[in-house]
């Protein structure tokens, strides 16, 4: 069988489930109404790691009606035999016993439909960046590769433009998850399908909070702190009252940062704004609350995200940072069991000047490598992981929330409480869609490490935040000066709410 004759086979499995997108508009709409509507009801019980859309995704708004121009790239090599079909996937993560089942399971059924092979390999987030890279400078890797969201300005170059894809042999983008499409695009283009959603809450311990004189938890800052004093001083035995780990913690400041209605690129993308007077202010508010109030524990300076969540689960916080997987951390499913009835789950806290966003990859997603030589088999293998089944299977054994909204209707998604984080969307977004954002998220991520360094040995005073973030802003600032943004860029900072 010619390669003609597998995308005849890829093209009819494919057909009716493309086809189910368009003629029903109008019922994925009511769905997702009502799925909110449920959400905001329920109690979160994920079976295990936006309304609006999230803001921002400056320079990158794809359409159901994309532009003729920048058309994905046409096959380069003569039709290959069905059997010599061979795509190569790298799926970023852990390489769980839930990854292998997926991977394995998904390559299968695929095979199945298409008689194309698919080689998974599993790579850990920590490698991502640098193997994609690799890839890039010596142009030769995997057909199809899982990128972080707001990876594509660096990566674009090297990836099929897929803008016109969506509506034909992928769904439209207004299948997907609000805010989604968004975080794989540059410069009005697509460059990556989405996946792996990802959205993020507070959570907290409703009885400690009560107790504080906050039933429902705390929504701003001011409440925050407030009750976390008050919890710390009835509850000596917890590890810390507050709960944010202090290693890899550059979403969490970024978080901090929008939510006081900052950012750390300027909004016409030529200026690093890490020193800006709203970040030195929410900086400190924190670190206030390591070095002066004691409630985020100096603990929390060894804690990876793992830490965090097993002393959550264990009872050893009051509140935390969540996100839809962390349930993997528990040390023994009954501790979910026990603690699940006295947690509530809140958006994003709002700031001292009003804004309410946190950091959620909302999506990572899924590209193709220019130097594929078989564009059409891998396009049909990222629309197939995309079908409801697929997706479903994979909330199913890796906690990854699915990114297009139909799909929150499947039994196996309803039955783990995916549904429950769709209203927490619309307060997240990823890093904004700037060529140096990559690089200078490192540098965010050395943001609160030395405050903790500062509260241990004591040398915390009004000044510290001022220092850190002066001295990296002009590491930040020689990075936008080599990246520098695309004509007409646009990043408009979060606005505070109504």
């Amino acid at each position: 069988m010619t390669q003609a004759n597998v995308k005849m086979k890829i093209s009819f499995a494919r057909k009716n489930w493309i086809s189910q997108f368009v003629s029903k508009e109008e019922t994925m709409f009511r769905l997702t109404k009502i799925l909110l509507f449920i959400g905001l009801l329920a109690t979160i019980a994920v079976a295990c790691s936006p309304a609006t859309p999230a803001a921002t995704s400056p320079t990158a708004k794809a359409t159901d009606k994309p532009s003729a121009t920048g058309a994905t790239q046409a096959p380069t090599s003569a039709p290959a035999k069905s059997g010599d079909v061979k795509l190569t996937m790298w799926f970023m993560g852990a390489d769980s016993p839930g990854q292998k089942q997926f991977s394995k399971e998904a390559a299968d059924k695929f095979k199945e439909a298409t008689g194309v092979t698919v080689v998974p390999e599993t790579v850990s987030w920590a490698d991502a960046s640098r193997k994609i890279a690799t890839a890039m400078a010596a142009g030769e890797g995997p057909d199809v590769t899982m990128i972080g969201s707001g990876e594509v300005p660096a990566d674009y170059q090297s990836l099929l433009d897929l803008t016109d894809e969506f509506g034909k042999t992928l769904p439209p983008t207004s299948a997907f998850v609000a805010g989604s499409v968004d975080a794989q695009s540059y410069a009005n283009r697509v460059y990556a399908v989405p996946y792996q959603g990802q959205f993020r809450s507070q959570a907290y311990r409703k009885d400690l909070w009560s107790e504080a004189g906050l039933p429902n938890g705390p929504t701003t800052w001011a409440e925050l702190r407030d009750g976390a004093l008050k919890i710390k001083k009835a509850h000596p035995e917890l590890d810390s009252t507050l709960g944010m780990r202090g290693q890899g913690v550059e979403q969490y400041a970024a978080s901090m940062l929008w939510q006081n209605c900052g950012d750390v690129i300027s909004e016409d993308g030529k200026k690093a704004t890490l020193n800006d007077p709203k970040n030195v202010a929410a900086i400190k508010f924190f670190a206030d609350m390591v070095a002066k109030d004691g409630t985020f524990g100096l603990k929390n300076s060894e804690w990876a995200i793992a830490d965090v969540g097993a002393r959550y689960w264990a009872g050893n916080l009051s509140w935390t940072w969540f996100a839809n997987t962390w349930v993997q951390y528990a040390s023994k499913p009954e501790q979910i069991t026990a603690l699940q009835p006295k947690t509530g789950y809140l958006p994003a806290l709002i700031g001292n000047n009003g804004c309410q966003t946190m950091f959620a990859p909302i999506a990572n997603g899924m590209g193709i490598f220019k130097w594929t030589k078989q564009p059409a088999a891998a396009k049909a293998w990222v629309a197939f992981l995309l079908q409801p089944d697929m997706q479903a299977l994979y909330y199913k054994l890796l906690g990854q929330l699915p990114v297009l909204t139909s799909v929150y209707d499947h039994p196996d998604v309803k039955a783990g409480g995916a549904g429950t984080w769709l209203p927490f969307a619309k307060f997240n977004k990823p890093y904004t869609l700037h060529p140096a954002m990559s690089q200078v998220a490192l540098l965010i991520g050395q943001i609160i490490p030395p405050i903790y360094a500062a509260g241990i040995d004591k040398s915390y005073n009004d000044t510290t935040v001022q220092k850190i973030l002066d001295d990296l802003n002009v590491k930040a600032q020689a990075i936008v000066d080599k990246n520098p943004p695309p004509p007409g860029y646009s990043n408009p900072w979060p606005k505070p709410v109504k």
